[in-house]
C-alpha cells in the first residue's frame, strides 16, 4: 500500500501545473480513499471497544477492590455483629457466609461482600458454634501464642483443672499454623531436644492455608508431664518454644495454635482465639477479589463486649408530699434524650451493636407465702443431741455449752419441694442476737435434698453483732435441694462467751410469689414501639415484654423488689436516628412507662436504664465487661457483686495500654441503683482503691439523683477514670471495684464497665484477583 501511494505522488508532482487535469487528480484520490479508509474505520472501531472494555474491567477491578477494604474496614473495627443480624454474626461460627453489599457506589458499579470466619487447626473438625462458645469462655484449657522476638515463637497452654481432674488431661496433638512467608526452624522446639522425655516428638510441617502447619503428635501424654507444669498449682501451665524464618526482617506472624486432648470430655480440644483469619470476597461484575485478613486481639474474658456504650435512663416515681422522706407518687412514664453517640459523617459515625432496656420497682406485700411455718414457740420439729438450742419468750434460742454435735438443730421431718423449680422456694426467718459478739459468733445453716443424708456447706445467716431487734433474713433454695425430701438445720458457731445469744423466730419453708413487672411502654422520639411474637420491630400500642426476669426479698418481710430486661437492638437500630441510610448510632429521646412500683415507704423506687452499645472508629480498643445479676445490700456491707465470695469485684482480662495522644479517659463505669430516699449517707464507689465521684460528691454516691435526669429516684450515675489520675496504668491487667455502704439498703441493677485496652489489626495475608 505504502508503495502505491509513493507511485502516486510522483504522479502528482509531474502533474503539477499542467491545466485540465483537476478532475483526473480528484478521481484518483477518490480510489485511494476508498481502497484507505475502510481498514482505518475499522482500526478506530476496534480500538474504542477495546478501550471501552479496559475501561469496564479497571471500573470493576476498583470497585471490587473498595470492596475487600471496607470488609477489612469493618473487621478491624469490631462491626461484623452490627452488619449482620439475619443470621447474627458469631465469631465460632466455622460454617456460615454472610454477605452484605457495599452501599458506596463507585463508577457506577457496586460490590457484593461475603466473609467467612476461617477454620485453622489442621485435620481437626471444627466444633458448632454453641459447643465452641461453651468451651472457650469456660476457659478451662486455653491456648495462646506470643513472638517473644522476631524469630521466635511460644505457645502458652493454660489448664485450670475441675476438683480431682489434675492428672486426667491428656495431650493428643499440639500444632501451629504460620501465615504466609514464615517458616519452622527444623529441631529447633524444646518438644523435641531429649528422646527420652514423654513428650518427645518430632513435629509434621507441611504447605497448609497458604502458610505452613507444624503439628506435633504424641500418644496420650499427661498435660502434667509437659514442659514446666506445676502439678501443684492452679491452674497449670506450659510453654511451647520454638525458632522460625520471618518473612521479612523485623516482622512477626499472626499464627494459630492449638492442642486436642483426651481424658475429659468437656476440653476435647482448644485454640488460641486472640488470632483470627476471615476470607474475604469481593465481586463485581465478572471481577472477584479473594483476600484473607488476619485479626489480633486481647481475649475478651467473662463479660467482656468490643465498643463502647451510653446509659441514660430516669425515675418513675416522685416524692411530692410531705414528710419527703419517702416516693408517693408512681408516674405513668419519663423521658431522657440520648445525643451522645457520634453521629459526624466526615469524622466519627457509630453504629448499634447492642441495646439493652433494663427496669426495675419495689413493691410491699406479698414476696413469699409458707410451705412449712413454725412460730418457733417450742422445739416440737425439731431435734438436737444436746442443750444448746432453747425457747425463750417465744423463740429459738442458741448458746453453746456442750460437745461438737449439740451445735445443730434440725427440721425433724422432711418437705416436699419437688414440684418448685429454681428461684421458687426459699427459707425465711427473724433473727437478732444478745451480747457483745466477735466475727467469730456466727449463725450459719445447711441445706440437705435427700432427708439429712448428706448436707451442704455451710451459710452463714449472720456473723458479729446485728443488734436485738428482729431483721427478716431468706435464702433462696438452690435448684439441686428442690426435692421430696428437703430439710434445713442451723448451726451455732461458737456463741460460748458469758450472755451471748443467736435468737430465731417465725421460720418458713416459702414459696416465693413475688411477681416482677414484665412488661412496660417504650417509645422512640415520641413514637411507641415493640417487638412482635418474632421478635420484629413494630410500631403502635404493643408492649415491650421481658425476657429475663429477677425478684429479691428486701430487709422487712414481704417487701421485694424485681428486676427486667429485654434486648431492644432491633427497635433501637429502626427507629432511632440513622446517619446516610446506614449508620443507625441510637441518637433520639427514649420514653418508658407503666412500670409497677409501690408508693410510701423509704425503700419505694421504680425507673429504667437503657444502655446501648457502639462500635466506631473511635472504639477500637474498648473492652466492656456488664454485670447484671440483680443483687440487694441490706446494708454496712461491701456488695460481692460478681458472687465470687469476696467483697466487691474484679475485672481482668485486658491490657491497659501507653496513654492515648489526645484522650483524658482511661476507663468509665456506669452503676444502676434502685433505692427510694436519700436519707442516709455513707455509700461509696472505689475503683482500685480510691473512691470517686458521681457528679455531686463522693461519700453518698445513691442518692437517688444523677446527672442528666429529670426525675431523681434512682441512682444511674457514671464515674470516670482518667489517665492523669494514675488509677490504671499502662500494662494493668485488672482492676478491682469496691460498693461499700453504711446503714443504708440498696438494689444493684447493673454495672457496666468500659476499660481501654488495644486492639491491633492486620491487612490482607492473601490477595486473589479473578476474571469470571
Amino acid at each position: 500500500m505504502m508503495c502505491k501511494i509513493k507511485r502516486l505522488n510522483r504522479l502528482f508532482s509531474r502533474l503539477a501545473g499542467e491545466g485540465g487535469q483537476a478532475l483526473a487528480t480528484v478521481l484518483i484520490l477518490m480510489m485511494v480513499g476508498s481502497l484507505t479508509l475502510p481498514p482505518v474505520l475499522a482500526q478506530i472501531g476496534t480500538a474504542l471497544e477495546t478501550g471501552q472494555i479496559y475501561e469496564t474491567r479497571t471500573n470493576e477491578l476498583y470497585t471490587a477492590d473498595s470492596g475487600v477494604e471496607d470488609a477489612i474496614w469493618n473487621i478491624k473495627y469490631d462491626r461484623l455483629n452490627a452488619i449482620f443480624d439475619e443470621p447474627e454474626y458469631d465469631v465460632y461460627d466455622f460454617e456460615t457466609t454472610w454477605e452484605y453489599t457495599l452501599h458506596e457506589v463507585l463508577n457506577g458499579l457496586s460490590a457484593n461482600v461475603t466473609i467467612e470466619n476461617v477454620w485453622i487447626p489442621r485435620g481437626i473438625t471444627p466444633m458448632n458454634a454453641t459447643e465452641a462458645t461453651e468451651m472457650i469462655e469456660s476457659n478451662k484449657l486455653m491456648v495462646a501464642g506470643t513472638s517473644p522476638d522476631e524469630d521466635s515463637y511460644q505457645i502458652k497452654i493454660t489448664f485450670t483443672p475441675g476438683e480431682d481432674e489434675g492428672d486426667l488431661l491428656m495431650v493428643e496433638t499440639i500444632g501451629i499454623w504460620l501465615p504466609l512467608g514464615f517458616t519452622y526452624v527444623n529441631g529447633s522446639s524444646n518438644l523435641e531436644q531429649d528422646p527420652a522425655d514423654e513428650y518427645y516428638s518430632v513435629p509434621t510441617v507441611q504447605d497448609y492455608n497458604g502458610g505452613q502447619s507444624v503439628v506435633w503428635e504424641f500418644e496420650s501424654v499427661p498435660f502434667t508431664s509437659f514442659p514446666g507444669v506445676d502439678s501443684e498449682s492452679v491452674p497449670m501451665i506450659t510453654e511451647i518454644n520454638f525458632d522460625y524464618t520471618p518473612a521479612e526482617t523485623g516482622t512477626v506472624p499472626v499464627a494459630i495454635s492449638w492442642t486436642t486432648t483426651s481424658g475429659l470430655s468437656d476440653v476435647p480440644m482448644s485454640w488460641d482465639i486472640d488470632s483470627r483469619i476471615y476470607k474475604i470476597v469481593s465481586t463485581c461484575g465478572s471481577t472477584e477479589i479473594e483476600a484473607y485478613s488476619a485479626r489480633c486481639e486481647l481475649r475478651k474474658m467473662d463479660a467482656a463486649i468490643a465498643g463502647d456504650y451510653r446509659a441514660i435512663g430516669n425515675s418513675l416515681m416522685q416524692d411530692n408530699y410531705y414528710p419527703y422522706t419517702r416516693r408517693d407518687t408512681l408516674l405513668s412514664e419519663s423521658t431522657t434524650e440520648l445525643s451522645s453517640v457520634p453521629n459526624d459523617p466526615n469524622d466519627d459515625v457509630g453504629e448499634v451493636i447492642k441495646a439493652y432496656l433494663y427496669w426495675s420497682g419495689f413493691k410491699d406485700d406479698g414476696f413469699t407465702s409458707a410451705i412449712w411455718y413454725d412460730d418457733c414457740n417450742d422445739l416440737n420439729d425439731w431435734e438436737q443431741s444436746g442443750s444448746v438450742w432453747g425457747i425463750y419468750s417465744g423463740r429459738f434460742s442458741g448458746h453453746f455449752s456442750g460437745n461438737e454435735e449439740d451445735r445443730y438443730l434440725s427440721m425433724l421431718t422432711a418437705v416436699d419441694l419437688s414440684g418448685y423449680s429454681e428461684g421458687e422456694a426459699a427459707v425465711e426467718w427473724d433473727q437478732a442476737e444478745y451480747g457483745s459478739l466477735e466475727s467469730s459468733d456466727r449463725l450459719q445453716f445447711q441445706l440437705s435434698g435427700d432427708d439429712g443424708a448428706t448436707w451442704s456447706d455451710m451459710i452463714t445467716a449472720f456473723a458479729d453483732d446485728i443488734g436485738t431487734s428482729w431483721i427478716y433474713y431468706h435464702y433462696v433454695i438452690p435448684e439441686e435441694y428442690l426435692t421430696s425430701q428437703f430439710k434445713m438445720r442451723f448451726y451455732l458457731d461458737s456463741f460460748a462467751g458469758y450472755n451471748e445469744y443467736a435468737y430465731v423466730n417465725d421460720f418458713a419453708v416459702a414459696e416465693i410469689t413475688g411477681e416482677a413487672d414484665t412488661t412496660c411502654t417504650f417509645k422512640i422520639d415520641g413514637t411507641q414501639v415493640y417487638l412482635d411474637g418474632d421478635n420484629e420491630p413494630q410500631t403502635g400500642a404493643g408492649e415491650i415484654t421481658a425476657t429475663r426476669t429477677q425478684v429479691l426479698g428486701n430487709k422487712n418481710r414481704g417487701e421485694y423488689s424485681y428486676s427486667s430486661f429485654r434486648d431492644v437492638t432491633k427497635l433501637v437500630r429502626e427507629y432511632a436516628e440513622i446517619i446516610d441510610d446506614e449508620y443507625p448510632t441510637g441518637n433520639a429521646e427514649y420514653t418508658v412507662g407503666s412500670v409497677d412500683g409501690d408508693t410510701g415507704t423509704e425503700w419505694s423506687y421504680a425507673g429504667w436504664s437503657l444502655i446501648v452499645v457502639f462500635s466506631s472508629m473511635e472504639t477500637a480498643g474498648h473492652q466492656l465487661y456488664l454485670y447484671d445479676t440483680f443483687a440487694f445490700s441490706g446494708g454496712n456491707d461491701n456488695l460481692d457483686f460478681d458472687f465470687d465470695g469476696e467483697p466487691g469485684g474484679d475485672i481482668s482480662g485486658f491490657v491497659v495500654p501507653e496513654p492515648i495522644e489526645g484522650e483524658e479517659i482511661a476507663a468509665t463505669v456506669t452503676v444502676f441503683i434502685g433505692e427510694g430516699d436519700d436519707c442516709y449517707t455513707g455509700d461509696y464507689f472505689i475503683f482500685n482503691g480510691e473512691a470517686l465521684s458521681d457528679g455531686f460528691t463522693t461519700s453518698d454516691v445513691w442518692n437517688s439523683r444523677s446527672l442528666n435526669m429529670s426525675e431523681p429516684g434512682v441512682d444511674i450515675d457514671t464515674f470516670y477514670i482518667t489517665w492523669d489520675s494514675g488509677l490504671v496504668i499502662a500494662d494493668d491487667t485488672e482492676a478491682h471495684i469496691d460498693v461499700p455502704t453504711g446503714t443504708d439498703n440498696w438494689n444493684l441493677i447493673y454495672i457496666i464497665l468500659s476499660v481501654r485496652s488495644e486492639t491491633i489489626t492486620g491487612g490482607t495475608t492473601h490477595y486473589v484477583i479473578r476474571d469470571n
